[in-house]
């Protein structure tokens, strides 16, 4: 059996997740074929990471019907007319979290129901929602929907040392990546995210004051904790940046987000902090690591860009203000 996919949307955290997924469908599955387009950024890693079972592609094909959208039935009906096989596993998600259901809502996943019933697009079964994206996204197809999540879950655990010991053999790095000499036995925070799981500056400079915090370059984040005399890490293009600077820190504290989904995987040690999602969509099976859960009564919620309030009405989470929350960090990285 062969599955041609275009990878392409989403997170790239989502797309970290998908791979890991299907990397263990395809050691279950030992006739399966997978052919996976990803953004080119990764596919280096990627290849190095889970070569031996996936074909990274560097185009698409016209063989890649499959491809994974968040979009609403209204923005995809025209391509499902032509053929395209959507994946639509954040459906689900979604609607689990949403606290606000109106009937459009309940239309909507109802509709996405039956188009995967009539086999239009792919919804994950509505008993997977709460399970790792990873999971979701792979075992989603109905040749695999009698895998269960445990018999997914121990093989994740098996692949887990292969691909850790990949990821800190010799990997791309970035030619402008430049490592504090002082970095050994420091904390740093990967501190990003699109929506409210950042760690605020104001909150770093009162807890953290002498941690590093990493940054893709071009974020303005990086240079804003600079200005603030916070001690900063730029990471550049090639994702081996983050494991370059996790390996030579003694703590290492992640947010949710792509950061903590390749750090699940290429670092045993590392603390990953909820905001937003509950724990079991986002951390891996084979996680070794701490995780810090939300604290706050209105998790989970909505993932939305930070420029707008929250579904709460809140440009930052109120997880950083709850001093149970605060205090869970402490002992993590103590």
């Amino acid at each position: 059996m062969q599955l041609d996919i275009d990878s392409t949307t989403g997170g790239n955290g989502d797309i970290w997740m998908r791979l890991i997924g299907f990397y263990a469908i395809a050691g279950i599955r030992k006739d399966l074929k997978v052919n996976i387009l990803i953004p080119a950024f990764l596919r280096p890693l990627a290849r190095i990471t889970f070569g031996d079972r996936l074909n990274i592609a560097d185009i698409k094909t016209k063989e890649m019907k499959y491809q994974y959208s968040n979009m609403g039935l209204r923005h995809i009906w025209r391509g499902i007319l032509e053929g395209k096989k959507y994946i639509a596993t954040f459906r689900r998600s979604n609607f689990k979290d949403n606290k606000e259901r109106r009937f459009k809502d309940y239309l909507n996943i109802a509709l996405f129901s039956l188009a995967d019933n009539l086999g239009l697009l792919i919804v994950p079964p509505e008993s997977s929602s709460q399970k790792f994206h990873g999971y979701m996204d792979s075992a989603s197809f109905k040749p695999f929907r009698n895998i269960s999540f445990e018999e997914f879950s121990e093989q994740v655990k098996k692949d887990f040392p292969a691909l850790h010991d990949r990821l800190n053999g010799e990997i791309p790095l970035s030619p402008e990546l430049q490592i504090p000499d002082d970095l050994r036995g420091k904390i740093v925070f990967f501190a990003n995210g699109t929506s409210r799981q950042f760690v605020p500056m104001a909150w770093a400079k009162e807890n953290y004051p002498d941690a590093y915090y990493a940054f893709f370059y071009a974020e303005k984040e990086c240079a804003e904790f600079m200005q603030n005399g916070l001690k900063v890490i730029p990471y550049y293009k090639e994702p081996g940046d983050l494991i370059a600077i996790a390996k030579l820190a003694s703590k290492v504290l992640c947010t949710d987000s792509f950061p903590s989904h390749l750090l699940q995987t290429a670092k045993k040690e590392c603390t990953v902090v909820i905001t937003e999602v509950i724990p079991d969509r986002v951390i891996s099976p084979s996680f070794e690591g701490h995780v810090v859960d939300s604290e706050v009564s209105c998790h989970p919620c909505l993932h939305m860009t930070r420029v707008v309030p929250c579904a709460a009405g809140y440009f930052e989470c109120l997880n950083w203000k709850n001093s149970k929350y605060v205090d869970n960090i402490r002992k993590a990285l103590a």
